[in-house]
């Protein structure tokens, strides 16, 4: 039985000790908010002072906000609370320690009533505390479907930077008790859409705070990804092999695999002879030789250079890997050197040309120039001998 829908939008934004946040969160949004839109936010029994200033927004917008207070589940429960409280045709979330461009949910919402979309997204901006900030591009744009445009990237998980129809989520919840909910939940969500639409622009701005669940120290928690994408392995069997096999290479390559070739190597070496033994045996047993047999796992690896960490992994060789892992770090040092060199070199040669073009222009022009003025000067010089 299908979900009464009354809103265009339901944002939800789950709260747990974000009080030092949850201010810009909520201005952000409520700013520039869409007509027909509720915003659910939801306290999980944050023991802070975050419910303090939502009462204080809940009084402002009497009308758009609704506030509920539950006994603290986890950021899962939390999110099926809240599309379980949702009226909304769209559903989207709002992490309560980011926020968002205001105009962000007025132009995605419009994108999909206009085009009846059932996933609509955008790309992403990442805050950090010294001022500075990363785009990233939430498509592949060398893949030419909707759906793996999107699926192949190493945002694609994330629910916050996308407006879905609340009918997609029938059927589905987000696994309590477990982190990283999104890999188990979204790419299942973009599977069933039949159409998706993407506006460029970083209206999402993820705040890559020190402390929060994915910026904390790398430990042997963060292996819970392994546990969500089996999760979405099993969700998935429903759709055509294809689909299947798209879901599955994005969720090796840019969640599971990604953990060894970016946080692991930048460990210490005991952390990495702690850590990458469970790695290398929660592979083998989780998911073996259909990682290991997928084409476009060893392509990815290809391209990064690192085709030689697959049949390690597979051996659970921790000292060669620990030892390959060091080589790449060094090498992709050296690589960044060379482009920044190259770069270097290229707006030299550019700038050169700039100047030579510019110096040939002239050069051409000059004689316009002195016709124009000899001209000048004997309409001038007959002019006052008339006189």
């Amino acid at each position: 039985m299908k979900s009464k829908t009354t809103n265009n939008l339901s944002i939800i934004i789950p709260v747990y000790n974000t009080e030092k946040y949850i201010e810009k969160c909520l201005n952000s949004i409520l700013k520039n908010v869409p007509e027909n839109t509720e915003v659910l936010v939801i306290n999980d029994g944050s023991p802070d002072n975050s419910e303090y200033i939502i009462k204080k927004f809940e009084k402002r917008y009497p009308n758009v906000l609704k506030y509920y207070k539950k006994e603290n589940g986890g950021l899962s429960d939390t999110k099926n609370y809240g599309i379980a409280k949702a009226t909304g045709k769209y559903i989207t979330f709002v992490d309560s320690d980011d926020y968002v461009d205001s105009n962000m949910h007025k132009e995605m919402l419009a994108l999909a009533l206009k085009e009846n979309a059932d996933v609509v997204y955008c790309d992403v901006e990442q805050v950090f505390d010294d001022g500075h900030t990363i785009y990233s591009h939430c498509t592949n744009i060398k893949r030419t479907n909707d759906f793996f445009r999107l699926i192949d990237t190493p945002l694609m998980a994330t629910s916050c930077n996308k407006l879905v129809k609340k009918e997609l989520y029938e059927g589905s919840k987000f696994p309590v008790g477990l982190n990283n909910e999104d890999v188990a939940i979204t790419p299942i969500l973009v599977a069933q859409a039949k159409k998706i639409c993407k506006i460029d622009k970083p209206f999402y701005k993820y705040y890559q705070r020190a402390g929060s669940i994915q910026n904390n120290t790398f430990s042997e928690k963060r292996f819970v990804i392994f546990d969500t994408a089996k999760i979405c392995f099993e969700y998935a069997k429903t759709l055509p092999e294809e689909v299947q096999l798209q879901i599955k290479t994005s969720l090796y390559t840019h969640q599971i695999l990604a953990l060894l070739i970016y946080p692991i190597s930048d460990l210490s070496k005991k952390e990495q002879e702690h850590l990458i033994p469970i790695f290398c045996k929660k592979i083998n047993t989780m998911f073996g030789e259909d990682l290991y047999q997928n084409t476009y796992v060893k392509d990815f690896l290809k391209d990064l250079h690192r085709k030689h960490l697959l049949g390690l992994i597979k051996q659970e060789n921790t000292k060669a890997i620990i030892k390959w892992l060091s080589y790449y770090k060094h090498y992709d040092k050296i690589s960044a050197f060379f482009e920044k060199a190259k770069n270097s070199v290229k707006n030299f040669f550019i700038s050169i040309k700039n100047k030579l073009v510019w110096c040939v222009k002239k050069l051409i022009s000059l004689p316009r120039i002195l016709i124009r003025k000899t001209k000048t000067f004997f309409r001038l010089y007959l002019k006052k001998e008339k006189s």
